[in-house]
């Protein structure tokens, strides 16, 4: 079942763009990737909304791709610091045009 992913965490542009260009998705796009889009908030956040074909295959890619690019580009968390929420629902319906 096709899931969407909403995440909402402090990062700059500059920084968004820095992850996006080590995962190079455009050339390597991740196994079950659907869409993804990006959105600068204001107030130094970024919003992200992804649509996957499974909760495992966005599960995979955080473990394998995105959670280490976010490391080397924001460093690790500081310790006992909350990771931003991410949520996670089952679609009812996709409509491609």
């Amino acid at each position: 079942m096709a899931v969407m992913v909403t995440q909402e965490f402090p990062a700059s542009v500059e920084q968004y763009e820095q992850v996006n260009e080590k995962l190079d998705v455009e050339s390597n796009p991740p196994e079950g990737l659907i869409l993804h889009a990006g959105a600068d908030i204001g107030g130094g956040k970024m919003k992200v909304v992804d649509i996957w074909e499974s909760a495992d295959a966005w599960q995979s890619f955080l473990d394998n791709r995105l959670g280490p690019a976010v490391v080397e580009v924001m460093g690790p968390p500081p310790e006992g610091a909350e990771q931003p929420p991410i949520e996670i629902h089952e679609l009812h319906d996709l409509v491609k045009a």
